[in-house]
């Protein structure tokens, strides 16, 4: 009986979370439409790409309500953190998994390069696309040119920016993706280098791309290192995969540490592809340390991460004030839209056609169609 209900709440607590992010996407999508509409016929572009990192910037808080305010999951900063919370800049962001820039209030400016399949989330991959976000495929020869293309656009909207890119292409599951590690393996064989033990040898494509494109534009480079707790089995003497988004949701995730070392864009080497390249796999050779450190069962201060400092992560939980807005903004304007009989009908005609029809619009006016 007790474990039926520890089932239930676990259930419940990945169900309200789905139900309020999904239920909400034709809401948000005729929010942006008309803002969009109505940007063009009276505004200059800019005043529309402003508008829409605002939009953009209280959808993202709305998501982090579930990821912070639900989950009750304790996040540490580790390296950098204070000096950068008194910065307000324009950022080349690499992780090995996604963080925020909500504590900087730049959500809107986010772009992200994400792997193709995210396009197929029904109305809000058509959004990414629109705001920006750039889709790649993996080991797929026309991702540079993609990717250069998506970055020209992004340049010429001349607004702030946090670029964020994920080197690995996918995420380090040492249980289910062993093919994946051997491949990195064999890829870091081929270079002629030591492999990776905690993270897979990054591709640098994308990275080289955006340094030449945006390196007058960017002030540094936020190089991030995202752990989590626990994902170790003991036992077995093994690093387990990052907890999913529905393990995170039903709180199995109880701390996140995450270090940021801030780089700035001066002192990356970028004369040369190469020099590029070997830069982003040295950043990687410091993130497989600070994950063995972090995985060490032997670490004397669970809470320290800056190996040569020994000092500890700081506890930044966000307000609630943050993003309570945002998740009553939605949920209320969903509502309102159902309460009626025209809303209901124009919400279903969008969850109906709205999604089959974005994806037309992509395939039809995807970079790779644009000359």
């Amino acid at each position: 009986m007790l474990s039926c209900f520890l089932v239930a709440i676990n259930s419940i607590r990945v169900v309200i979370p789905a139900i309020s992010l999904f239920g909400s996407a034709p809401t948000f999508f005729v929010v942006w439409f008309l803002s969009r509409l109505i940007t063009f016929i009276f505004c200059p572009h800019y005043i529309y790409r402003r508008c829409d990192d605002y939009l953009y910037s209280l959808y993202q808080k709305f998501v982090l309500f579930f990821f912070e305010h639900w989950t009750n999951t304790k996040i540490y900063f580790h390296g950098d953190y204070e000096e950068i919370m008194k910065k307000k800049e324009n950022v080349l962001f690499i992780s090995n998994h996604q963080s925020s820039a909500v504590r900087q209030d730049s959500l809107g400016h986010i772009r992200y390069i994400l792997k193709n399949e995210l396009k197929w989330i029904p109305l809000y991959g058509f959004y990414f696309q629109q705001h920006g976000c750039i889709y790649v495929h993996r080991n797929d020869k026309g991702d540079l040119e993609r990717v250069e293309k998506g970055i020209g656009q992004i340049k010429s909207n001349g607004l702030p920016v946090w670029l964020v890119i994920f080197p690995e292409g996918t995420r380090y599951n040492p249980i289910k993706s062993q093919d994946v590690i051997e491949r990195s393996r064999q890829f870091a064989k081929q270079k002629g280098v030591p492999p990776f033990d905690n993270v897979l040898y990054p591709r640098t494509g994308a990275t080289i791309a955006a340094i030449n494109a945006l390196k007058d534009n960017f002030d540094a480079v936020y190089d991030v290192t995202v752990m989590y707790s626990p994902t170790y089995d003991e036992n077995r003497q093994i690093r387990l995969a990052a907890s999913s988004m529905a393990e995170f949701l039903q709180g199995q995730t109880k701390e996140l540490h995450i270090h940021i070392k801030r780089i700035s864009i001066d002192t990356v080497p970028s004369k040369t592809n190469e020099q590029i390249s070997n830069w982003l796999y040295q950043r990687f050779i410091i993130k497989d340390k600070l994950l063995k450190y972090f995985y060490d069962k032997n670490r004397k201060n669970k809470y320290s991460l800056d190996i040569d400092l020994n000092e500890e992560g700081i506890q930044a939980p966000l307000h609630l004030s943050e993003t309570i807005f945002s998740c009553i903004f939605f949920l209320l304007t969903t509502f309102l839209l159902l309460i009626t009989p025209q809303g209901r009908s124009l919400y279903w005609q969008i969850c109906l056609f709205g999604a089959p029809l974005s994806l037309l619009w992509m395939h039809i006016f995807s970079p790779k169609n644009i000359n």
